[in-house]
């Protein structure tokens, strides 16, 4: 049904629509009958997911520059920068209490709103509660389709999400090996490996597949090869 409620699958679309609720509810509020509680208990939500997402974020990529600077001392190359990475820093945990199951309230409240007298279509547009038209994509068959653009000469990879969890990401920094550089459930990712000495280039290769609930699926991506230059 094109007005169904849909709750995004992924974590990134999922943290979206906490946002675009927590901004756009309040307008509709005294409207749809809903109350101060509801909105607190929102506004809870959305603090405790996104903290999570962001710390996780940071300690997977503290978890992988842990894993690169590991294999630069146990295999080189001899050039390669051995520092240890600096530690990660978490964003601030919210003051307030937490609760489990946010979008086993969300659900219901979404629910709830569709089903009020003055509920209207123009009203699930404004809050992005209606469901897009079309069939679900068939993640048997997804491939990624990663791009660059360039931060401070480190490479930045951007993807679509597709409705999975995250993206793994393989890369080889020059050596002719893929490894895994980082699983990211946000869809831009700076890989921050050392760059080479001054004045020389040397290409990277990456690759990606999607994946739901910690397992792969789909196809690996096209290789992107980039020019990274010292």
């Amino acid at each position: 049904m094109p007005n169904s409620t849909a709750i995004p699958r992924d974590d990134a679309s999922k943290l979206i629509l906490l946002q675009h609720l927590d901004l756009n509810l309040p307008n509709y509020a005294a409207v749809l009958d809903i109350s101060n509680d509801d909105l607190a208990q929102l506004k809870i939500g959305l603090d405790g997911f996104d903290y999570c997402l962001k710390a996780l974020d940071a300690a997977t990529n503290y978890n992988n520059a842990l894993y690169a600077f590991k294999r630069a001392l146990r295999d080189g190359p001899t050039n390669a920068n051995v520092n240890p990475p600096s530690a990660p820093i978490f964003p601030t945990a919210p003051a307030t209490a937490l609760y489990a199951d946010i979008f086993g309230f969300i659900g219901p409240l979404i629910t709830r709103i569709k089903k009020h007298k003055n509920y209207t279509e123009a009203i699930g547009k404004a809050l992005n509660i209606i469901a897009t038209s079309g069939s679900s994509p068939d993640f048997s068959t997804l491939q990624p389709v990663i791009s660059v653009d360039y931060q401070g000469g480190h490479p930045v990879l951007h993807w679509k999400s597709n409705g999975t969890d995250s993206l793994e990401i393989e890369a080889d920094h020059g050596n002719g090996i893929f490894t895994l550089l980082t699983i990211q459930h946000a869809t831009n990712y700076q890989d921050n490996t050392p760059l080479p000495a001054a004045g020389t280039a040397v290409v990277w290769r990456f690759r990606a597949i999607h994946r739901i609930r910690d397992q792969q699926v789909g196809h690996w991506s096209q290789i992107l090869e980039v020019s990274v230059k010292g």
